[in-house]
């Protein structure tokens, strides 16, 4: 474990090194980031100003939701998607050889080598967000909330993580994975609202297709104490497989399917 802590150091401190040769990036990223919490809070606005409430959610819940989106997203951007995405070019490339003859976890490193540290903005906005919803709701958050609301947020980051993992693995076998990605940032926008509000198919395409809701709606319901105990024990449940089978998939495809760059 401290081997991997160090490595991650070592990762972040690149990724550092990397953002601060392009300094103004800082301030793009910033801008951007408060361009959509501008978006995403007129959006709200918008529709709350002829309601109270959408589907039994109301500013404050929505709020929380949005701050929630906002961290995901900067995790995201900031390190499980640039690093991945790396993994992939290699593989097309063919230097994904470089990777597997270093000492460690090779999925570990494939997933964490190249951090967007400036990124991260987005996840510094949706705590600021997170933290002003909560403490306006109007009761405190008890422990078993809270509690929930932790187990949920491992759970959803684990399965956001296991699909940024198998969609990578894809890459030995498929060339063209663009079109995927494009499909899971485009759904990943619908994770602004409760998934809850989606009709039959689109509520379990952000469940089983494309994680959103797991991720998103789940851990804020947690937070809110409208989770029931049987959804957040599938939720875990559906975490340790997903996670358990990409694992497995990333294992496999790189031991029999990758022939290294002179096959």
């Amino acid at each position: 474990m401290r081997y991997y802590a160090r490595l991650f150091k070592l990762f972040l401190r690149f990724g550092l090194l990397n953002e601060a040769e392009y300094r103004f990036n800082f301030l793009m990223h910033l801008f951007e980031t408060l361009i959509k919490f501008g978006t995403g809070i007129s959006v709200l606005w918008v529709v709350l100003s002829r309601t109270t409430s959408v589907g039994g959610w109301n500013w404050y819940e929505l709020l929380i939701l949005l701050g929630w989106w906002f961290i995901l997203s900067g995790l995201v951007n900031a390190m499980i998607a640039p690093s991945l995405k790396q993994f992939m070019n290699d593989v097309w490339k063919g230097n994904l050889d470089y990777l597997l003859t270093k000492p460690g976890g090779h999925q570990f490193i494939a997933s964490t080598r190249k951090i967007a540290v400036f990124q991260s903005v987005d996840m510094l906005v949706g705590l600021a967000v997170l933290i002003v919803g909560v403490s306006r709701l109007g009761h405190a958050v008890g422990l078993a909330q809270g509690l929930m609301f932790a187990v949920t947020l491992f759970a959803g980051t684990a399965i956001l993580y296991a699909f940024w993992i198998a969609l990578a693995t894809l890459a030995l076998w498929v060339i063209k994975l663009e079109n995927i990605v494009v499909i899971f940032f485009a759904m990943f926008e619908a994770g602004r609202w409760p998934s809850t509000l989606y009709p039959f198919w689109l509520k379990y395409s952000l469940v089983f297709l494309v994680p959103i809701g797991v991720a998103i709606t789940i851990p804020s319901e947690a937070l809110l104490g409208r989770l029931q105990w049987t959804t957040l024990a599938l939720s875990v449940l559906w975490a340790a497989v997903a996670f358990y089978a990409a694992r497995r998939f990333f294992v496999y495809g790189v031991t029999r399917r990758y022939m290294g760059a002179s096959a």
